[in-house]
């Protein structure tokens, strides 16, 4: 796994895992549940990304079995949207994102990678 999509979600996971307001972020996030895993298919491949009660995130590549959302897109359209370059409703509208699952876990998803891109800026 080493396509810029990856470098990114890399990137926001050590974050997330060094950082105890991260951490408690993904915890509330992830509430009662054991955890959440969101998936990412792109040109280059699938990935998936584990959130853990303890508010600890991982990475692993491939498909899971049943992600409780999926991100269909090439890795330009993802790269715009995670960095902010691109609207999510555009690029739905437009199908070059497809969601899959529980689609409103992208609004905290989008608001932990703001919050951690701006705290890396600082």
């Amino acid at each position: 796994m080493t396509s810029e999509i990856v470098q990114l979600f890399e990137t926001l996971i050590k974050r997330v895992n060094e950082t105890a307001a991260n951490r408690q972020f993904v915890q509330g996030w992830v509430g009662g549940y054991q955890g959440k895993v969101l998936q990412l298919d792109t040109d280059e491949g699938s990935f998936h990304v584990i959130l853990k009660k303890d508010g600890s995130m991982q990475l692993r590549a491939g498909a899971y079995p049943s992600p409780d959302i999926i991100f269909k897109a090439n890795t330009q359209t993802l790269m715009n949207l995670f960095t902010g370059r691109a609207d999510f409703r555009d690029l739905v509208k437009r199908w070059e994102l497809v969601i899959i699952g529980a689609g409103h876990e992208a609004v905290p998803l989008a608001k932990l990678v703001f919050n951690v891109l701006k705290s890396s800026q600082a």
